[in-house]
């Protein structure tokens, strides 16, 4: 006679958490410096946008892009 177990059996010591490969880790540190990148651009330049495009995005709620300045 054949026992078979269905589900996750309990281990006899807890798993190690896996690591994620080099490549991976290497696609998210690139991600990550790119994002900073762009937000250093966006703070450089910040001072040339218009003060409205700043007010309607604070009252800018979840689908209501008909607040903002330049939609027809």
């Amino acid at each position: 006679m054949a026992l078979i177990t269905y589900g996750a059996a309990a281990p006899d010591a807890p798993a190690q958490p896996r690591r994620r490969n080099a490549f991976m880790r290497f696609l998210k540190a690139l991600e990550e410096s790119r994002m900073r990148a762009a937000q250093r651009e966006i703070a450089r330049y910040r001072h040339l946008l218009p003060q409205e495009l700043e007010q309607a995005a604070e009252e800018l709620g979840p689908r209501t892009e008909k607040g903002l300045p330049f939609v027809r």
